[in-house]
């Protein structure tokens, strides 16, 4: 079982949710505000098998933008920022 845990950009997160939901992917939303720029964003928690790793990122891929981060750095910001965990299992109560 892994867990990936996707924090991504607030203008992203109803598409990805949704296309993740389309696809069967149970996805836990929390909105969360980011560290340096104090801006909103949202993690998405999903529970998958290893198999399904690769999907998951592909459609947080798709549905997720780079955007500058602010008129004076046209720099643009991640799509989103993914990480995978192990996980022994999860339980729904």
């Amino acid at each position: 079982m892994k867990v990936v845990w996707a924090v991504v950009q607030n203008e992203d997160a109803g598409g990805a949710l949704k296309a993740l939901s389309g696809k069967g992917y149970r996805t836990t939303r929390i909105n969360t505000v980011g560290g340096l720029l104090k801006r909103g964003n949202v993690t998405l928690l999903t529970g998958v098998e290893p198999e399904q790793v690769d999907d998951v990122i592909a459609t947080l891929r798709e549905h997720c933008h780079p955007r500058s981060s602010s008129q004076d750095s046209p720099a643009p910001t991640a799509r989103a920022v993914v990480f995978v965990l192990d996980s022994p299992g999860f339980l729904q109560v």
